[in-house]
C-alpha cells in the first residue's frame, strides 16, 4: 500500500485538531471526563475521518481533504451527513435525464 503525502498531512492535521479539541473539552467542562472515554472517542473519530477521507478520494470528490476533517466533528452524524450528500443528493444531481 502506497502512502501518499496528502494522507500523511491529513493524519497529522487531524490528530493535532482532535487532540486540541479533546484537551479543551477536558479542561473547560464542569465534569471531568475519564481518560479511557477520551481515548475511545479519539479512535472512533479518527477511524470515521480516515474512512470519509479515503471514500471521498476514491469517489473523486474535489474536496476530499475537507470531507475528512468534517469527519472529526462528531460521531456518527458526520458520517451520516457525508453518506447522504455523496450517495443521495450528489448522485441525483449528477444523474442525467433524457
Amino acid at each position: 500500500m502506497k502512502i501518499n503525502k496528502t494522507f500523511v498531512f491529513f493524519l497529522i492535521t487531524a490528530t493535532i485538531c482532535l487532540s486540541f479539541l479533546l484537551f479543551l473539552v477536558q479542561q473547560f467542562s464542569d465534569e471531568k471526563i475519564s481518560m479511557g472515554l477520551l481515548i475511545i472517542l479519539f479512535f472512533l473519530l479518527m477511524a470515521q475521518a480516515v474512512y470519509i477521507f479515503f471514500d471521498a478520494k476514491n469517489r473523486g470528490e474535489k474536496y476530499y481533504f475537507l470531507w475528512g476533517l468534517f469527519g472529526l466533528l462528531n460521531f456518527p452524524s458526520s458520517l451520516i451527513i457525508y453518506l447522504l450528500i455523496t450517495r443521495v443528493i450528489l448522485k441525483d444531481k449528477n444523474k442525467t435525464t433524457y
